[in-house]
């Protein structure tokens, strides 16, 4: 079933049906909040106030975008937000560990050790990265949003996606490289 239909069939009074919306992005949501907060209970209240934005203005959506999009640009305006309140400078703002579900069927310790110390020093330099770069590496590249998704979700023209991400692409193979 389409986000479309699931969305028709909220508009029409089924109050079920949100949940079906819930369980098919929560698992995006709540990564985007994690990378933000850094922990699970505050990640979990930051993705509960995303869901309830998007259920207060799901009237609203004119379908215009996709919904992920819109969805995603909630998101994101919200851990934006989160992180202005919050972040303490110096603050690492993710806990690799609980943040990242990635399968790792490598058998050789030696190897996935490499490849942990690999990922944590990509985490530490994409979490460096001001706000603007940031948000363009953690949508396109993390979250795998085209860059016209990406476009739509921030509010800047895909030609700005392209470049941010050329520079963030850029500052990040300098930091790897100077570490």
């Amino acid at each position: 079933m389409s986000d479309g239909v699931i969305i028709a069939r909220v508009r029409a009074g089924d109050s079920g049906a949100f949940a079906d919306l819930v369980r098919r992005h929560q698992d995006r949501v709540y990564g985007m909040a994690l990378r933000a907060t850094g922990k699970p209970e505050d990640a979990e209240d930051l993705a509960q106030e995303v869901f309830l934005s998007v259920f207060r203005g799901l009237a609203g959506f004119k379908g215009d975008a996709q919904f992920t999009t819109w969805l995603y640009r909630i998101a994101w305006n919200r851990c934006a937000d989160w992180l202005r309140r919050n972040r303490k400078p110096g603050r690492r703002t993710v806990p690799l560990e609980e943040a990242d579900d990635v399968a790792d069927e490598r058998a050789d310790p030696a190897t996935e050790a490499v490849g942990r110390d690999d990922h944590r020093r990509l985490r530490r330099a994409i979490d460096g990265l001001d706000e603007r770069y940031r948000s363009v590496i953690e949508m396109a590249g993390v979250q795998g949003m085209s860059y016209a998704e990406v476009g739509a979700a921030l509010g800047l023209p895909v030609k700005t996606v392209e470049t941010r991400l050329y520079r963030a692409r850029r500052q990040l193979r300098e930091r790897l490289a100077g570490e």
